[in-house]
């Protein structure tokens, strides 16, 4: 039962629905060094829907712990450059629990990336952070809707999350349209996936609407956990009330085979299976989506900048792909350059970025 999902509802205590998880696929370690990689996209807390729940990250190291095994946790956060992965650690309450636990806090921009060929359908080549490299991986995604991918799991926080620093503009600036980032995405996948030993979703507080970080926290105190990423997707989207297939980097993954070719073929061990529905991005039109077959599901709304939320931070303007924000005391958008990738939405974290709808939307 490689494709296995276990759901467990979370009553009282993390660790011992996180156990009764791995219990239900019977998983065991097939190494004794473990890359812990969470979801921690900026500063804003799990209990607001954005990062992974720091009390599944010490669960699962005293798991580990328990089976003699060497662990170390970190990620290359938004607009990520030496110093804010820690930064952004210590705000969520991260760093503490990691030191507390005895595991090894490791920040991806730390050192030099690895320059890896993949010869996938869009990319050639992608530097991927070396810790990524090196160990046998936990990917512990959260889940939330995206404006950009629909949905955001397993696959997309462990394909996005391995490229450090300038490299996530790089793969924005390739994957313009939905069907390009999903190839993109599943390119850099295709690599990682043999590292992935283990993929444990957090389903405690998730988001809905404009995700990932700006949309609305829903609460469902679930965990769900599966050997394979793509099932774990697949599954948890379809709790979400949406087909799996119309995500577009889901749909490129079922097309390469990769994994399991629908949610039908996915075992479901655990508590019942409920769908709760979860409100889309308003960038996403799922009737276009459905007659262009994923071709162009984007309604291209605009980017807005909300002067009286901005901070002037600069956050956005270092992250754009393109070099459309610049800074003048708060942040002005180039609209000729603006690509629509959404990622200033994304890397804010006061919410100073408004998405405008489009008059074909």
């Amino acid at each position: 039962m490689k494709y296995a999902v276990a759901i467990v509802n979370i009553k009282n205590n993390v660790k011992e629905a996180i156990e009764k998880a791995i219990k239900l696929i019977d998983w065991k370690p097939n190494d004794s060094s473990f890359l812990i990689k969470p979801n921690m996209i900026n500063s804003r807390k799990s209990d607001e829907g954005v990062t992974t729940d720091p009390r599944i990250v010490s669960s699962i190291i005293e798991i580990l712990k328990d089976l003699g095994c060497k662990i170390y946790v970190g990620d290359s956060p938004g607009n990520a450059y030496p110093g804010r992965a820690r930064k952004i650690f210590e705000a969520t309450g991260m760093l503490n629990v990691i030191e507390n636990s005895g595991a090894k806090f490791i920040e991806f921009e730390s050192e030099p990336p690895k320059r890896i060929n993949i010869n996938g359908r869009i990319l050639k080549s992608i530097a991927i952070a070396t810790p990524i490299l090196k160990n046998k991986i936990v990917n512990v995604p959260k889940l939330k809707t995206h404006t950009q991918t629909l949905m955001t799991g397993a696959i997309k926080n462990i394909s996005m999350g391995s490229i450090p620093g300038s490299g996530k503009a790089y793969i924005h600036r390739v994957g313009i349209t939905p069907k390009k980032m999903a190839m993109a995405i599943i390119d850099v996948y295709s690599i990682i996936k043999p590292m992935i030993s283990l993929n444990i979703m957090d389903a405690i507080v998730c988001m809905e609407g404009n995700g990932p970080t700006n949309g609305i926290p829903i609460r469902l105190n679930k965990i769900l956990v599966s050997r394979d990423a793509l099932a774990l997707d697949m599954i948890a989207f379809k709790m979400a009330g949406l087909e799996p297939s119309k995500v577009p980097y889901i749909n490129e993954a079922i097309r390469r085979g990769i994994g399991p070719r629908s949610y039908n073929d996915i075992p479901i061990l655990g508590d019942p299976f409920e769908i709760v529905k979860f409100k889309l991005p308003s960038t996403f039109i799922i009737k276009a989506y459905s007659l262009l077959s994923y071709f162009a599901p984007i309604i291209m709304h605009s980017v807005k900048i909300n002067y009286e939320k901005c901070t002037g931070c600069g956050n956005c303007a270092s992250s754009c792909p393109m070099g459309a924000i610049s800074m003048r005391g708060k942040a002005v958008i180039n609209k000729s350059k603006c690509i629509r990738c959404y990622v200033c939405h994304e890397v804010c974290e006061f919410g100073a970025v408004d998405l405008k709808k489009s008059f074909l939307a």
